[in-house]
């Protein structure tokens, strides 16, 4: 888990996970996710690409 937010609206929380393939995926939903109390509901989008990736942020000058 790279990242966690929680969300207003539909949607609770949005998890940013990283793992080396689908089957990894799986694992890690059906063996630690799925698991967390409380949990109901799971939606999943998987990334095909990577357009851009940064953690820096523009230093704006005045």
């Amino acid at each position: 888990v790279l990242e966690c937010y929680v969300l207003m609206g539909s949607v609770d929380f949005l998890l940013r996970i990283v793992t080396p393939d689908i089957e990894a995926y799986e694992r890690f939903f059906f063996e630690k996710l799925s698991l967390v109390p409380g949990i109901q509901e799971v939606n999943s989008t998987v990334a095909l690409s990577e357009i851009k990736s940064t953690t820096s942020l523009p230093v704006l000058r005045s």
